[in-house]
Order: C-alpha cells, then sequence, then structure tokens
C-alpha cells in the first residue's frame, strides 16, 4: 500500500517524528499533490517552539511553501489536473513537510516545467516575503535606500536581489565572512561584528539615514535599527530570531520584543513602524500573488535563489539544527 510519511510535532517544544500513514484523499474542490521540494523556515521552529501566541495548534506539520505535482483531483476541480506541475504556500500547521498533501486547487500557483522544484520552492516564500515588504510595507520606490539584517540568509538574498531588480539602494549587515556574498547579491556589506551598524549607516547616507530598515530578529536590536530611520522611514519586523537565541523562555522574548516594538510605534514623529505576518485571508492571497510574481521573475532569469542544503524529509530535524546554530547562506530545502 502506498504510503504518506509526514512530520509531526505533537507538543510546543516537541521532537519532530516522521509518521507513516495512509495518503491523503481529496475533497470534491482539493488537489492531492505529491510534493517535491519543501521549504524550511524560521517561522517552523518558531511555532514549534511555541514562542508566537496564536500560532497553529498542536499536532502540527511545519512547512511554508512546497512545489510538486498534481497526482488526483477532487469532482469540483477543473484549475488542475493530474500531472500538472504547482506550488503552494499551505496553511501554517498544515504545512509542505510531507510526502502528499491535499490542497484547495484555487490555492496553487502553476509553475513552468523548466523550474526544477529546488529553486522554484527557493523563490516562494522568501521571495515574496522581500517583495512584500519593499513594496507593501515600506512602500520604497526607485532610488531609495534599505538597510535588511541577515543580508545573507533566505529573506536577506531575496531582498538584496529585489532591491536590484527595483532600482532601490540596499546595505546588508552579516558576519565577516559573508561580506564578499553580500556584495556579490548587490548589496553595500555591514560587518555586524566589528563594527556599529547605526554609526555605519549614518557615515554611508551622510548622516540622513535610511527609507527603511527590515528586521528579522527583533529583541534589542529593533531600537537600533529605528536609530538608522531617516525622518519619515519605515521600520519593518517580519521575525523574532532572537527568541530562539540563549537561554530562557521564548514566550518571554517574544513578549519583550512586542512591548518594544509597541513603543517605538507610540513616538510622537512621522517614522513609521510596521510588522510583517501575513495572517488573514487577505493577507495570505496577497502573499501568494506575489510569490506567482516571483516565480515569473525566476522564469525570466531576473532572480536566482541560493540553496544552501537539500536533505531528505527524514533530516528535518536536522534542517532545523542548521537553520539556527549555524545561520547558513540561503535556504534550506527538504526532498521528501
Amino acid at each position: 500500500m502506498l504510503l504518506n510519511h509526514r512530520i509531526v510535532i505533537d507538543q510546543p517544544g516537541g521532537p519532530e517524528q516522521l509518521r507513516e500513514e495512509p495518503v491523503p484523499v481529496p475533497q470534491p474542490h482539493e488537489a492531492l499533490v505529491r510534493v517535491r521540494a519543501c521549504g524550511v523556515a524560521f517561522g517552523d521552529i518558531i511555532y514549534q517552539r511555541g514562542a508566537l501566541p496564536g500560532g497553529p495548534p498542536s499536532p502540527l506539520t511545519p512547512g511554508y511553501d512546497l512545489v510538486g505535482d498534481v497526482i488526483a483531483v477532487g469532482a469540483a476541480v477543473t484549475r488542475v489536473k493530474p500531472g500538472d506541475r504547482v506550488a503552494a504556500l499551505p496553511v501554517p500547521g498544515q504545512g509542505g513537510y510531507t510526502t502528499y498533501i491535499c490542497l484547495p486547487a484555487a490555492e496553487l500557483i502553476h509553475l513552468p516545467t523548466h523550474l526544477a522544484p529546488t529553486e522554484a520552492v527557493g523563490a516562494m516564500l522568501n521571495y515574496a516575503t522581500a517583495y512584500r515588504m519593499l513594496t507593501r510595507d515600506a512602500r520604497l520606490r526607485a532610488g531609495q535606500r534599505v538597510l535588511i539584517h541577515g543580508a545573507a540568509g533566505g529573506v536577506g538574498t531575496a531582498v538584496l536581489q529585489l532591491a536590484r531588480v527595483l532600482g532601490l539602494t540596499a546595505y546588508g549587515t552579516a558576519s565577516t565572512g559573508k561580506q564578499a556574498l553580500v556584495r556579490a547579491q548587490g548589496g553595500i556589506a555591514i560587518d555586524y561584528t566589528t563594527t556599529d551598524f547605526v554609526a555605519e549607516i549614518a557615515g554611508l547616507t551622510g548622516g540622513a539615514g535610511v527609507d527603511a530598515v527590515l528586521d528579522g530578529i527583533g529583541g534589542p536590536q529593533l531600537t537600533r535599527s529605528y536609530q538608522c530611520l531617516n525622518q519619515t522611514g519605515t521600520l519593518v519586523l517580519f521575525g523574532v530570531s532572537s527568541t530562539l537565541e540563549g537561554g530562557g523562555s521564548p514566550k518571554r522574548k517574544m513578549a519583550a520584543s512586542m512591548l518594544r516594538f509597541g513603543l517605538l510605534k507610540l513616538r510622537p514623529n512621522r517614522k513609521r513602524v510596521t510588522m510583517s505576518f501575513p495572517s488573514s485571508k487577505a493577507d495570505l492571497q496577497a502573499l501568494r500573488t506575489d510569490a506567482e510574481a516571483m516565480l515569473q521573475l525566476l522564469a525570466e532569469g531576473k532572480i536566482k535563489p541560493l540553496i544552501t542544503h537539500v536533505l531528505p524529509l527524514s533530516q528535518a530535524a536536522e534542517a532545523h539544527r542548521l537553520l539556527t546554530e549555524t545561520r547558513p547562506v540561503g535556504k534550506i530545502v527538504l526532498e521528501p
């Protein structure tokens, strides 16, 4: 009998368990997809550790983005057919760490067959997130300046490549060994291990500051990111990876970051402070629209995702360890 292999996390902080179970059967408006590649993200680990209030309930299956092939469709589906290659952004908690998954056919994105699944999944969540922050959240225009933290990571490299496409000047913080990579992706590199990035931005911009800072770290760094803005700049918080660092309770660290964020938002000036965490149906639909646009840029050769590791689904725990402990360049992908 054909079996589905799926990663399940039973409780916050629990281990990733690989389970065998029957292959799911699509409902009338669903398609059954054989997953070929699934992306790994910090959000997977934050959900696993129960750090985000209101996150998906346990048991959960991680995985924000996937690429696969349609195997079967429900009785009411006409939009896709068996044999189609598709991409998707599943609902959090019902994600792509699985061999087979049933998804609403209306949410599937058609994919050109010449795109490799690992490369295509690399252009999904990270690039859609980067594009949303640059265009929807920070509302940047050609000629403006942006600072991205963690510029050598998956979202960071996406921001640098898209900044070049959009005509923006991008500054990126990264460790000493990743400076050359940041420059190769079109960014102006800032070594946060040897310099004060606030002072560096002031010097590089003649004291004017940048039009936007994209911060996926949170914690005490939020205040320093805010200091890099010009008088009408926008600080975008899109992640809280600081909750995974060191000891202590991830929930308490998350609460401290949110408090700091709220206090910055209350400051009486023209600077904007906003979060970029898609949650509503409209947000998720906008994210899918942006992901489809990013796949088109990939097909045109205007972006090139950096894939740092490709691991089998059974090594999901190792993928999470690599992401949190080594902060790799680019994106980690699982292949069920």
